[in-house]
């Protein structure tokens, strides 16, 4: 697979990622914590699965760059064996990786099984309905697997228990979520009854168009944070745009990612025709936000919201 192809791969899986979310109506997650876990322990994973740990796993291999940051906010660095070539995050992932002490394992989407078995891991954790086939075939070696697939902020939090859970350390899983939690909702408490929400314009790539619609975490980030997001009338989560329907709608706000998988910096913005028409440009209101904090089903999705309504609403953090 050429990096190009790859890089397009990736895009697919983080878009499929946020596919399904919804939208919470402007309300902090309600979240009950898990009880300790006892082994052998049965849980249900994000395909329906019951999956049963005899012990608790001293060996996981992570197939995602979220799994691997939840895993880390966890104080379980220690447990991981294999990681993605996209996991980056805690920086001390990628030095653990240079040391020999954590096997990159391939892509998110073409990882090797024959990586992953020589690991011999007591526990692999999968994301996203695009990695079903990887999941069958580890089950076929005889490798425990446990699915993430969250479609919103709330199930998002319940993952992090449910990986807490699967690890015995819901200790911490409940400390992380109480403090996300707690995050969510001072955001949330202060953006709730404000009276101005600027319109805003997400873009998910650029060649061609693509921003997010109804029915995704961005486009809950964005209302969340106090936002409006211009395309909440799209038929599809991740709509196909053409730059007129940009420049008609007039966003107050633009945001543009940054990150690995890249995109288009602000002076592109500001020459593609007729955006200098757009509020957003006039008013030098086009920012630049980590992919990263938005797109992962992380930790640090509450930092993307932190940063969306630092742009959005300078005024109340």
């Amino acid at each position: 697979m050429s990096e190009g192809e790859d890089r397009l791969v990736v895009a697919v899986a983080l878009i499929a990622i946020v596919v399904f979310a919804s939208f919470i109506a402007l309300t902090a997650p309600q979240i009950q914590p898990y009880a300790a876990t006892t082994f052998p322990s049965t849980i249900l994973d994000d395909y329906g699965r019951n999956v049963t740990l005899v012990k608790q796993p001293e060996k996981i291999v992570s197939l995602a760059p979220s799994n691997t940051e939840i895993l880390f906010a966890l104080g379980l660095g220690s447990k991981v064996v294999g990681v993605t070539r996209y996991c980056d995050h805690p920086p001390e992932v990628k030095d653990m990786v240079k040391r020999g002490e954590i096997t990159v394992i391939g892509g998110f989407a073409d990882p090797s099984i024959e990586r992953i078995v020589a690991l011999n891991p007591n526990l692999v954790l999968a994301a996203t309905t695009l990695q079903k086939r990887t999941v069958t075939l580890l089950e076929d070696k005889g490798l425990k697997v446990v699915a993430l697939n969250p479609r919103n902020i709330k199930e998002i939090l319940n993952d992090i228990f449910l990986v807490g859970k699967v690890t015995g350390h819901i200790k911490e899983a409940n400390k992380l979520v109480k403090n996300m939690d707690q995050r969510i909702d001072k955001v949330i408490s202060k953006t709730r009854d404000v009276g101005y929400r600027p319109s805003v314009y997400y873009e998910v790539w650029h060649q061609p168009l693509m921003s997010a619609g109804p029915g995704t975490w961005i486009h809950e980030l964005i209302e969340s944070a106090g936002g409006t997001n211009i395309f909440a009338d799209a038929k599809g989560e991740y709509p196909i745009i053409s730059s007129e329907s940009v420049v008609k709608r007039n966003p107050q706000i633009i945001i543009i990612k940054i990150g690995y998988m890249g995109g288009v910096g602000k002076e592109e913005i500001r020459k593609r025709p007729s955006w200098e028409a757009v509020d957003a440009v006039k008013n030098n209101r086009i920012y630049e936000i980590d992919e990263n904090i938005l797109i992962r089903p992380g930790p640090r999705i509450v930092e993307g919201l932190e940063a969306l309504t630092k742009v959005i609403h300078p005024e109340l953090l």
